[in-house]
């Protein structure tokens, strides 16, 4: 398709209705996951200002004016304009009764230009807003997740800090203008200034933003090393690193820590030095908030499989830290009954948790040591999947998921899985002392390999509304 020749012809149609000597403005930024995107409403610029009152009808997207024909035409062209770009671009819109209709990639003066317009709208009189966002590439995707916090001084001198970050857009198009080298971005938002600093600075456009680390490290103790290997700081990582190679006693205890961990995140060969590439990201520590941790709830709901795998990787490893999965394996598959089979499932959860929580006690602060004690105090009696691509392979990580499910002993577990992928939930579905009760909503029903020597049930419905009915596996060995 030709893009340009669809706005020229758009243009054509709605020229006469546009004001001589003004430019509308609209800037959309193509999603990556490559079927969508994100944009602002057309302006003006009035002394250095956004003025979105004096826009033509034809341009105008609210209610009422968006189910217009050539509303929709222009629209959807500046969709497909947009979706064809590479991600995390600014995609301009311009138009013009003297320059016609046209599109281009916004440049880093652009950048920071339309940023500053749009920010400077979020506060009240009086008030002021840092932002600090951190930047930094998916160790998978390699697409830049940007995290951070924002606080806000009011004009009665109150102070409070949330989550968030509202230049997250300008961050990661400054991430591509930067070749994938933003790492920080400081943000200073008043009634009358925007000021917008980035690590390293965009050349001409951004002052450098310093980012400033004490990396005095009293190495005599270890959770101060633990301390700098949780903090996200590169640099302090490093000189973590540095500590315990000087000293095999806790290099002993560290690896003792994360070694499952950076096992199963970078591969089986893999040791402390590995630690950096392991480490989880903010965007991915998130992962553990109670959004996904609810109370006796463990929700994957509209989780993607990499962001399933992130959850399944650290509980799985937290759990091989302190169980021998092949061999519990082997003992569970030479039980008798129900009853024995119970019973070493007991003492296997008794050691795990007492190995967690003596991990914890030595550092907690950290990301690795708070989610670890969430987990290890976490009663799960539903494991909830709702729009979730929960399609990972059968590996001792999903293993140490599965048994840790029933670490707290809450009420039989409840799988709730509603237009998933689920593909294998591994024979230690069979292994916990409860065998969970499933609903399966608008997917397949799947079951585990079965590999015990006597029959157990599982309870199931086919949605919500369905009958409970029972599925009863044959025996392993049984012909």
């Amino acid at each position: 398709m030709d893009f340009q020749q669809e706005l020229n012809d758009i243009f054509e149609i709605i020229k006469d209705t546009l004001p001589a000597g003004v430019e509308f403005i609209t800037y959309n930024i193509p999603s990556y996951s490559g079927n969508g995107s994100s944009g602002k409403s057309y302006f003006t610029i009035v002394d250095g200002k956004a003025n979105r009152e004096t826009i033509p009808n034809v341009l105008k997207s609210d209610r009422e004016h968006r189910n217009n024909d050539i509303n929709r035409r222009i629209r959807k062209a500046e969709f497909d304009i947009t979706v064809a770009q590479e991600p995390g671009r600014f995609v301009v819109f311009s138009i013009s009764k003297e320059n016609g209709y046209s599109y281009r990639i916004a440049t880093p003066e652009e950048l920071v230009q339309f940023t500053k317009l749009d920010l400077i709208t979020i506060v009240d009189p009086g008030m002021r807003k840092e932002v600090f966002a951190e930047v930094a590439p998916d160790k998978k995707t390699g697409k830049p997740d940007v995290v951070g916090r924002q606080i806000l001084y009011y004009a009665n001198g109150e102070v409070k800090e949330y989550t968030g970050v509202p230049a997250s857009d300008f961050a990661r198009a400054a991430f591509h203008a930067l070749d994938g080298k933003l790492k920080f971005v400081y943000v200073m938002i008043s009634e009358t200034d925007v000021i917008i600093k980035t690590s390293p600075a965009i050349p001409g456009v951004t002052e450098l933003y310093e980012i400033n680390e004490d990396l005095t490290l009293d190495v005599s103790k270890i959770e101060n090393i633990y301390e700098f290997l949780e903090s996200f700081s590169e640099a302090k990582i490093e000189k973590a690193l540095e500590a315990l190679e000087a000293n095999p006693e806790f290099k002993a205890k560290a690896e003792k820590r994360y070694g499952e961990f950076i096992k199963v995140r970078v591969g089986k060969e893999a040791g402390i030095e590995s630690f950096e590439k392991a480490a989880l990201t903010r965007k991915e520590v998130e992962l553990f908030s109670d959004q996904h941790f609810v109370k006796k709830v463990i929700s994957l709901s509209r989780l993607y499989e990499e962001e399933c795998q992130t959850i399944v990787d650290f509980i799985g490893s937290m759990i091989m830290s302190h169980l021998d999965i092949h061999e519990f394996k082997k003992r569970m598959e030479a039980t008798e009954s129900e009853e024995e089979l119970k019973a070493f499932y007991d003492v296997a959860a008794e050691k795990v948790k007492k190995g967690i929580q003596a991990e914890v006690k030595v550092y907690n602060k950290g990301w690795f040591g708070e989610i670890s004690e969430m987990l290890a105090n976490h009663k799960v009696e539903q494991l909830m999947f709702e729009k979730t691509d929960f399609s990972l392979e059968n590996n001792d990580a999903l293993k140490g998921f599965m048994f840790y499910l029933d670490l707290n002993k809450g009420r039989e577990l409840y799988f709730d899985i509603y237009q998933s992928y689920f593909n294998n939930p591994t024979e230690f579905f069979w292994f916990l002392p409860n065998v969970p009760q499933t609903a399966w909503g608008d997917t397949t029903v799947k079951w585990p390999e079965y590999t015990l020597k006597f029959s157990r049930k599982a309870a199931y419905k086919i949605n919500d509304s369905g009958r409970w009915k029972t599925h009863i596996p044959e025996p392993a060995g049984k012909e």
